[in-house]
């Protein structure tokens, strides 16, 4: 008898726990899925990426003069030229040539490269002569047709002022000097010694060397409107960096033009921005006029 009360009890138990449709709880492992980061950059962002490669194009200068009319003159004049024989104060001799006999005389210092002398200027002087100003240029001492050592370079102050001296001495008192390389240089010096209108500097070092190099202090204190000009590498390695570190040590007004290629001075009115040159100087002396 109690076996089968037994059995009973049993199978009343399992009609219970099937009827709940519950059935026992499992331990299942938890599984946490981290949260996505972006992958890392190849490129450190502590470097700029690489530019794109390109053709170099071909480089047109930014119009900061407007050339027709600049280099389109709405009145010329008749001038003449003139052969002045000079002596230094050295005794060297010199030979310059003045154009026209307009009131303010613009001096056009010429470079130290092979070759070079006051022929380099000869297209300005007489563009600017039409334009009714003066213009003077000079073989620097053992250039051209003047006598003396063509590696006293240290003394091509002395040159300038005998040219200068001369105009003076013709009644002339407003003068601009615009010079390339130991010319710009040159131009420097003699704005520091005489009362100049303006100065030009293309190409140029502060100084070829004692008397004509000017100092920092001296640059710095100069007054007078001054422009600078230098290509972006110029085929003398250290003359972009002198012509930007002199347009930072001067006072107002001054401009800054560069640029490009590696043309030295004068070179740079052949290039195909030569225009663009010849109306950044025309445009300097029309505001001095």
């Amino acid at each position: 008898m109690k076996q089968l009360f037994l059995i009973l009890l049993i199978y009343t138990l399992l009609i219970t726990a099937c009827s709940t449709g519950e059935s026992p709880p499992t331990q299942s492992p938890t599984f946490t899925v981290p949260a996505s980061t972006p992958k890392p950059s190849r490129t450190p962002t502590t470097l700029s990426a690489k530019p794109s490669i390109t053709n170099t194009p071909t480089y047109t200068p930014r119009p900061t003069i407007d050339l027709a009319l600049v280099l389109t003159p709405q009145v010329t004049v008749d001038f003449e030229v003139k052969y002045i024989p000079l002596k230094t104060s050295d005794d060297v001799q010199l030979l310059a040539k003045h154009y026209g006999d307009g009131e303010l005389v613009v001096i056009l210092a010429h470079q130290g490269t092979q070759g070079a002398n006051q022929r380099d200027w000869e297209p300005f002087a007489r563009m600017i002569a039409e334009r009714g100003y003066s213009a003077a240029t000079l073989d620097f001492r053992g250039r051209g047709l003047s006598k003396g050592d063509i590696t006293a370079t240290y003394y091509l102050i002395r040159d300038m002022r005998a040219l200068i001296d001369h105009l003076l001495g013709e009644g002339y008192r407003r003068f601009v000097c615009i010079g390339a390389s130991m010319g710009g240089s040159t131009c420097l010096r003699a704005a520091v010694e005489y009362d100049l209108e303006g100065v030009v500097v293309i190409g140029s070092f502060m100084g070829t060397g004692e008397p004509t190099k000017v100092s920092m202090e001296e640059l710095a204190a100069m007054k007078i409107p001054k422009l600078f000009i230098t290509t972006e590498k110029d085929r003398y390695s250290e003359i972009p960096a002198a012509i930007k570190e002199m347009y930072g040590l001067s006072q107002e007004p001054k401009l800054l033009r560069v640029f490009p290629g590696e043309a030295h001075g004068t070179e740079m009115f052949k290039q195909p921005y030569g225009e663009q040159v010849t109306a950044e100087l025309l445009a300097f002396l029309e505001g001095l006029r």
